[in-house]
């Protein structure tokens, strides 16, 4: 855009634009519209009184006139909190309209009365907050030029430092709101694209762990059932066929299994290191003492689940130790976990902090990744504040055929 352009948009925002809309999130905020009808009231009853003061009596200027004046002289104040554009535009008119028609004797070297010399500098700096500049710069030509008409000359230069200093500080707290809200959006912008991250980072973790478990048994059946044939003696063929159908459905399911995890899972960085199991709990225990978190918990010997379950509730465990520590540090923390025939209980509980206990519901990172990983191997988790006052992290994870 021009420089042209630019200055004649300005032009025609003075003439035409309309005000930008406010939604207000305070009460003060929402009661502003009110509050400023009831100023634009006093306003032009004390526009009534003065001019009833200081009209000359030989004039006898009508009383519909006086009226008439006043309520131009108060209208911009109703409107100046929610429309400063259409405000200044009655203000100007007003200023020339009541300079015309009513001629006060007030000994000052303008012939505008002390209500508009006050409203005129609140206008002007609620416009150049809400507008952007190049209205605002014609905003300050159209006042400069009642200005330069109805202003003594002696006070023309004074009264015109007065102007750009409220349009510049106007101009200026708008422009640090607007940079305000830019951050405040870049700021949600960063969060959610973290979010998204931090999601997808744990379902490829997920999946590759998920898919070198499943991938491992599935193989194994493959091949068992393949081998099956030479390493049985005296296997009726119609057996020997079962086994070999079945060879070859494990890997068809293998094979479509490792496309659809494809999808999710990062090949481009390979997962090498061995995963934690159930058994491995004790020494994520002890860490969490060695940090100073007081955790109760009594290992069960010989509770033996599928590596998938195993993972899952380590890292169940691993990720409700680290909200304990990060949103109740000091408090005890007891860690319960059981099984019976057909599913894994994973208990994590700490006390009571004595601060107001967080919405159920509400979580970060963490309690996603906890929720995805139970949901993972068709479990179900429960993440929330307790009656008195505690956090409770119930996960519930079937064995299946385990």
């Amino acid at each position: 855009m021009t420089i042209v352009g630019w200055i004649a948009r300005g032009l025609w925002g003075l003439i035409a634009a309309r005000d930008p809309a406010v939604h207000p999130k305070t009460r003060l905020g929402r009661a502003l519209p009110l509050i400023g009808v009831v100023a634009g009231l006093l306003a032009g009853l004390l526009a009534y009184e003065y001019y009833l003061g200081n009209v000359p009596r030989e004039r006898n200027a009508p009383w519909g006139q006086i009226i008439l004046c006043s309520a131009l002289i108060g209208a911009p104040i109703a409107l100046v909190a929610t429309r400063p554009l259409l405000a200044w535009r009655i203000a100007f008119v007003s200023a020339i309209y009541t300079s015309m028609n009513l001629h006060i004797d007030q000994g000052t070297p303008w012939p505008f009365q002390p209500v508009q010399i006050l409203s005129f500098p609140l206008i002007l700096t609620v416009v150049a907050i809400r507008h952007p500049r190049n209205i605002v710069i014609w905003v300050g030509v159209s006042a400069w030029l009642l200005v330069l008409g109805y202003v003594g000359p002696g006070n023309v230069a004074g009264l015109t430092l007065l102007l750009l200093a409220l349009l510049v500080v106007g101009d200026q707290i708008r422009r640090r709101r607007e940079v305000q809200r830019e951050l405040a959006a870049e700021a949600e912008r960063t969060e959610l694209a973290q979010t998204r991250s931090t999601v997808a980072e744990e379902r490829n973790r997920i999946a590759r762990e998920m898919h070198d478990i499943v991938a491992h048994h599935m193989s194994l059946i493959a091949v068992r059932a393949e081998t099956a044939v030479y390493r049985i003696e005296g296997m009726p063929p119609a057996v020997a066929e079962e086994l070999r159908a079945i060879a070859g459905t494990s890997r068809e399911a293998l094979t479509e299994m490792r496309r659809l995890l494809g999808v999710l899972r990062d090949d481009s960085v390979p997962l090498t290191e061995p995963q934690p199991t159930l058994d491995e709990l004790g020494g994520l225990v002890r860490e969490a003492r060695a940090a100073g978190v007081q955790v109760e918990y009594s290992p069960a010997p010989g509770i033996e689940v599928p590596p998938g379950v195993g993972l899952a509730a380590y890292r169940i465990v691993q990720e409700a130790l680290s909200n304990a520590r990060r949103h109740a540090p000091g408090a005890p923390v007891a860690i319960v976990i059981f099984r019976d025939k057909a599913e894994l209980r994973v208990f994590v509980r700490n006390e009571p902090t004595g601060a107001p206990p967080a919405p159920e519901g509400k979580g970060g990172h963490g309690l996603i990744g906890m929720q995805e990983r139970a949901a993972a191997i068709g479990g179900t988790l429960r993440a929330g504040p307790a009656a008195d006052g505690g956090y409770e992290v119930v996960a519930t994870l079937p064995l299946g055929d385990a």
